[in-house]
């Protein structure tokens, strides 16, 4: 693996010969009026057969609920080993710009993006990204990473028939890479608040560890600069993880802070999923749900507010262990 990668989550951090890994990046892309929505991933899979490992760009429209998925071969794809810079076939993807010329028998998109802004993740010796110390864990099955909390567009896309203006619109970036995503877990992501320049993500995952496992958090919340971060190795405790058919309700608290969150579910369009590298699993993520966050110090609200064209995910059973009386 790239050294600098080990320091810095937003790179590649496979190489061609590796068997069983896969890398993707999650670009989120709203309009400035906040009624259109769309996501690519670009990335790699390099699964047990040579032969089958390739890179690929899988895209998500909000409001048509559609999604697709261009698979190029693994000789197209290149990255910079010292900053993020992806590069697959005629696509570009970077913390400062996005450029899309895709083609297949069901969908054509191109597009020129500017971003603007970015409030990058802020990096450490000891803990160069949002899992913090366990980035360092060499058996991890699944790791995440966030690039960019929130940021402006410049430009624009168009989606087969669609021309989406994105110029005054907002964006985030994040990334996974390992083996396989996890059993079950629950994601979801908004920047689309009343008050620019807030930003949440949040994700409870099963963790497989040392042949057992456990339910863990990664949750960051932007909110007037300030970057409150809930994780399970910074002491943060899951209270409540409810998943009706309709509404998901999260709470989470640490260190005298707490955040509740309730997600209403919206039908949402298929993504393909790494498993032990290849490309064959199947989740189902929606972009135009609805989250409402509240945030407390003690019994203090520092801030309460609602997201929309809002990123959920929601897969398998997670299960928390019983309260001791």
């Amino acid at each position: 693996m790239n050294l600098y990668a080990l320091f810095n989550s937003s790179l590649y951090h496979g190489t061609s010969s590796r068997k069983g890994f896969f890398e993707g990046w999650y670009f989120k892309f709203v309009d400035r009026k906040k009624e259109k929505s769309f996501a690519v991933i670009p990335g790699v899979s390099l699964n047990s057969s040579r032969e089958d490992a390739h890179a690929f760009v899988q895209f998500l429209s909000g409001g048509k609920n559609e999604s697709g998925n261009f698979n190029y071969p693994l000789g197209e794809f290149h990255s910079d080993k010292k900053r993020f810079s992806v590069e697959i076939s005629k696509n570009h993807f970077s913390a400062g710009a996005v450029i899309l010329e895709m083609c297949n028998e069901n969908h054509r998109i191109a597009g020129n993006i500017r971003i603007l802004e970015p409030y990058l993740w802020p990096r450490k010796f000891y803990s160069p990204g949002i899992m913090g110390p366990f980035s360092f864990v060499p058996f991890m099955e699944c790791y995440h990473g966030v690039v960019s909390m929130d940021h402006k567009l410049e430009g624009e896309v168009r989606i087969d028939d669609e021309l989406i203006d994105l110029s005054g619109g907002r964006g985030y970036i994040e990334k996974d890479w390992g083996r396989s995503f996890p059993k079950a877990w629950v994601w979801m992501q908004s920047n689309s608040f009343d008050l620019e320049r807030t930003s949440l993500m949040l994700s409870i995952a099963t963790i497989p560890w040392l042949g057992r496992s456990f339910t863990g958090c990664l949750c960051a919340f932007l909110f007037k600069e300030k970057l409150y971060k809930f994780a399970t190795y910074r002491g943060a405790k899951i209270d409540r993880v409810e998943v009706l058919d309709n509404e998901v309700f999260l709470q989470l608290r640490q260190a005298g802070f707490s955040l509740n969150v309730s997600a209403k579910k919206t039908s949402g369009a298929h993504l393909i999923s790494p498993v032990e590298g290849s490309m064959s699993g199947k989740i189902d993520e929606s972009l135009t749900s609805e989250i409402t966050v509240r945030l407390f110090r003690n019994d203090a609200v520092l801030f309460e507010g609602t997201g929309t064209n809002s990123g959920l995910e929601v897969v398998g059973e997670l299960k928390l262990k019983e309260k001791s009386k």
